[in-house]
């Protein structure tokens, strides 16, 4: 029996030694063989693939922007006739998760009113200590709602840009929870 065996398991070698040296290469020998030997791309390492293509969809159906083309977009979002449209309409859940996002990331700079210091930025603690953010209320009624929504995304001279820590859709809630507040003061 123990024969057997081994005259199985020498012949099963045998054609391993021999499917190595052929230019085509058996599946069986292929799948041991590149398990060890693939290519693997770390995003630490360069030439990895840490730069897409602008133009390109990711898996979750946003487009990669070329980010030294930025401006562009908030250039065309300030003509009304060429804005960016609001695809979300406002609704409670909107509003609500909009004034969720506001109150996070807007309202500690912009304030949540019309009302302003001295020197004529929003009345908010961040601002008495030296920034120079502007009552968003103020300032919101003349632009349309795509600018609002690039603006958050890209970001300013001083303001951060919110599009990596904001989706798209909570951008555009946070428009419909500005336009709220607009009607309320």
């Amino acid at each position: 029996m123990k024969a057997k065996i081994l005259l199985v398991a020498g012949i099963f070698l045998l054609v391993l030694v021999v499917a190595a040296k052929l230019p085509a290469k058996s599946t069986v020998f292929t799948l041991v063989y590149d398990m060890f030997n693939q290519i693997s791309l770390k995003p630490q390492e360069k030439g990895s693939m840490n730069a897409f293509v602008v133009g390109a969809v990711s898996i979750d159906g946003s487009e990669i922007e070329d980010p030294n083309d930025r401006f562009s977009v908030i250039l065309k979002d300030i003509i009304s006739e060429t804005a960016t449209l609001n695809p979300i309409k406002p609704d409670a859940a909107s509003l609500a998760d909009g004034k969720l996002k506001f109150d996070t990331f807007c309202a500690v700079c912009h304030g949540t009113s019309r009302e302003i210091n001295a020197e004529g930025f929003a009345k908010t603690k961040v601002n008495e200590l030296g920034m120079i953010a502007p009552a968003v209320i103020t300032l919101t009624p003349f632009f349309s709602d795509g600018y609002i929504y690039h603006k958050a995304k890209y970001g300013g001279a001083v303001m951060p840009a919110m599009g990596y820590a904001v989706a798209a859709r909570e951008r555009w809630n946070i428009v419909n929870y500005i336009r709220e507040l607009e009607k309320q003061e």
